[in-house]
């Protein structure tokens, strides 16, 4: 196994990075102004200390090697994790507050924020929260590369680059107009859908989730509607023109009396939401302290949920 030696730096792994990226040694060389020869000394320096190839190289192509890609992930990581942390000493500096990246998926954005104000609201005075929202596999990019500190998302089972603690489980439920047959019922079988004009977001992992449920009881998503926020799903169940299936997080602080919610059931379909992050040590002990009292809190959702 092959220890690396001191001389390898963020230097060379910026010069590794931008190569792959851009695919060309003139042009990587001219992005980080230095000259082709010095480029091919970082990128031969890295691929001697490694013991791997990584990247093929032909008169006409360059391409990542099975080692180089596996590579990359990491130095996408420690430089983002690196120009992410100089960044934070710039701002404890200037406002002597920790900063935390926080991400969710857009349906658990209303009680992550939740809890997020609780945390701000006891410990504002040493920490900043940044909080995103973006689709599944943008948090896990965003958590994997170095961009996120921690996410509320789907769960990724049996993943050993991850600590995740379950939160609760996430259930598909029918939104229709109040006017709506279907409004009176307290619950929801998948086969009374038939015939509806079914409307689900047509984008990520709600779409593949709520597609397949619908799949297996053999209905189909409309093709006259095509929503991807909220309020155009809702603005469309309630004139009447079609019902709509959605996770229940996204219906937790609806307040119209215009919709009603009901769950599905015959079967419940569910999926598994988490709060997550790299299986690593952290950046410091703000970011460790932030993270329990979210899980704390937010798996005590059931009580409030």
């Amino acid at each position: 196994m092959h220890e690396l030696s001191k001389k390898i730096s963020l230097r060379h792994l910026q010069a590794f990075a931008t190569l792959a990226r851009v695919n060309s040694f003139s042009k990587a060389a001219q992005e980080l102004c230095v000259t082709q020869p010095a480029l091919s000394a970082s990128i031969k320096l890295l691929e001697n200390q490694l013991g791997k190839k990584l990247f093929n190289r032909t008169t006409h192509q360059l391409e990542l090697t099975r080692e180089g890609k596996l590579a990359l992930d990491y130095a996408t990581h420690l430089l983002n994790t690196a120009s992410n942390t100089f960044a934070d000493i710039q701002r404890a500096i200037g406002s002597g507050r920790h900063r935390i990246r926080i991400g969710a998926i857009p349906s658990a954005m209303a009680m992550t924020a939740v809890v997020v104000a609780r945390y701000s609201e006891r410990h504002g005075d040493e920490v900043e929260i940044v909080l995103s929202d973006m689709p599944n596999d943008g948090l896990l990019h965003a958590l994997h590369s170095g961009q996120l500190d921690f996410c509320v998302g789907i769960e990724v089972p049996g993943s050993v680059s991850l600590e995740s603690v379950g939160l609760f489980e996430d259930e598909l439920v029918l939104v229709t107009a109040g006017r709506h047959a279907l409004a009176p019922l307290k619950e929801v079988r998948w086969e009374q859908l038939a015939g509806q004009e079914i409307v689900v977001f047509t984008k990520g992992s709600i779409w593949e989730f709520a597609s397949s449920a619908l799949r297996q009881h053999g209905l189909s998503p409309s093709s006259l509607y095509q929503m991807i926020h909220s309020e155009s799903l809702y603005g469309v169940v309630r004139a009447g023109i079609a019902v709509g299936i959605m996770p229940s997080l996204y219906t937790t602080f609806l307040n119209d009396e215009d919709l009603h919610v009901a769950p599905l059931r015959q079967p419940t379909c569910k999926r598994k939401i988490a709060l997550m992050r790299r299986n690593e040590i952290s950046r410091n002990h703000h970011v460790d302290d932030c993270f329990s009292a979210l899980r704390q809190d937010l798996q005590q959702v059931d009580q409030w949920f």
